[in-house]
């Protein structure tokens, strides 16, 4: 589309003053004095349209984690010489502009071409939409513009960034699977278990020399089984609270990014359950590639805003394995959540509660005033009432300062459930 620039009205708009005022003052100077301007319009309305220019969008990277960067590049070609050519592309809120401008300016030679970069900044997990250019090509004189945009789509996959993490709450139940828990059931292990006398059938490289040397009788060595265990990671995405990029939402998907990485590393069968305004699902697995599944899974979670309230009252049985450890990530800002928890409880499940405290994220979004002050304390305490009504049903919940690292509450978690089994 080709229009008039504002340097192009304002010309119109000074001969048009000029006529009329030397046509009611009857003075022929202020119209000789406009007379110029007149003709430099008049050439420039028989000259031809600014001319056109083809783009190629580029990005550095279609898949990356939160923090990583981004260079855009976007190569300008034109069949003519272009006097002046603006280039901008919008940038979404989820990234920040870390080198280089959005914008630029620059000027074609005939059958030439430019390029033009800059780099930007992954900040929150999601679909990063790259690849729509506004273009703005002027004329010589700078009195007409061609305005066109031209979309070359370009998506970016941010996923979450994992955390750091060494401790993790060990299952109490373990799988048939081989895995890194010694099981209290004995048979091929690397962890000696017993020492009982030989009978027929036993190997000979079981036999526990030392014992049989001093009690003057063949006797063998039992080894405790190496099993597996079976991870759902339960999110929360009914609410959040916080400004972006770090709310509720933000940091549990973090969280559980980084115990499915730890779990899987530990040869686990780690399985995913979003619930929230989509029930989604990810059935319990091991590998890279269930890896890659949990990823996309918390790459797509999100708040969904509906008029209609959904009761989802139960988790289906299909979805949760049997003897498996359930890790529920919430905020406790849904009481609908609270009572899926407590029903896989009531079903014999292992449930560990981790809850990111909301109240630090709003603290840091909002000013400081004694109002403020105020609220955050009342909220603490509804928190801790309902952190211990939770208690007092038997589940294990600690509550995780999201400013600290995961390991500080995962610290605690398997501290209470050693203390637990010892009493």
């Amino acid at each position: 589309m080709t229009r008039v620039t504002p340097l192009g009205l304002s010309v119109v708009t000074l001969v048009a003053w000029g006529v009329v005022l030397g046509m009611l003052s009857g003075r022929a100077e202020l119209i000789v004095m406009v007379v110029p301007l007149l003709l430099g319009l008049l050439r420039a309305t028989r000259a031809d349209a600014p001319g056109a220019c083809s783009l190629a969008h580029e990005v550095s990277a279609q898949r990356v984690v939160e923090g990583d960067r981004v260079r855009v590049t976007v190569t300008v070609t034109a069949p003519r010489s272009l006097p002046l050519v603006e280039l901008f592309e919008p940038l979404p809120p989820t990234v920040r502009l870390v080198a280089g401008r959005n914008r630029s300016l620059f000027t074609l030679a005939r059958q030439g071409h430019a390029e033009w970069t800059y780099d930007v900044e992954c900040v929150r997990r999601g679909p990063l939409n790259l690849g729509i250019v506004h273009v703005r090509v002027w004329d010589r004189p700078g009195l007409r513009a061609r305005e066109i945009v031209v979309r070359d789509p370009k998506l970016v996959r941010v996923y979450p960034q994992p955390l750091a993490v060494r401790r993790l709450p060990r299952p109490r139940r373990t799988q048939t699977a081989v895995g890194n828990y010694v099981a209290p059931s004995v048979g091929e292990g690397l962890e000696p278990g017993d020492i009982r006398p030989f009978v027929p059938g036993d190997r000979v490289r079981h036999v526990n020399w030392r014992a049989s040397l001093r009690w003057q009788r063949l006797y063998v060595t039992q080894y405790q089984q190496e099993r597996n265990a079976d991870v759902v990671l339960m999110l929360d995405s009914l609410a959040e609270a916080g400004e972006a990029p770090v709310t509720t939402l933000d940091v549990s998907i973090r969280a559980a990014a980084s115990l499915a990485a730890a779990y899987l590393q530990r040869k686990d069968r780690v399985g995913f359950i979003e619930y929230g305004g989509f029930f989604r699902s990810v059935r319990p697995g091991s590998g890279r590639v269930q890896y890659e599944r949990v990823l996309e899974a918390l790459y797509r979670a999100d708040v969904h805003f509906s008029w209609v309230t959904r009761e989802i009252a139960l988790v289906p049985k299909r979805v949760l394995p049997p003897q498996a450890l359930v890790i529920a990530i919430s905020p406790l800002l849904e009481p609908r959540f609270e009572k899926a928890v407590r029903d896989l409880a009531a079903r014999g499940f292992d449930v560990v509660f981790v809850s990111p405290s909301p109240i630090p994220l709003v603290r840091r979004a909002m000013p400081t005033s004694p109002t403020v002050d105020l609220a955050c304390r009342l909220w603490a305490i509804e928190r801790r009432a309902r952190a211990d009504a939770l208690r007092r049903l038997g589940l294990q919940i600690v509550e995780w300062d999201p400013t600290e690292p995961l390991d500080v509450a995962l610290d605690r978690i398997a501290t209470h459930r050693r203390q637990r089994v010892a009493r």
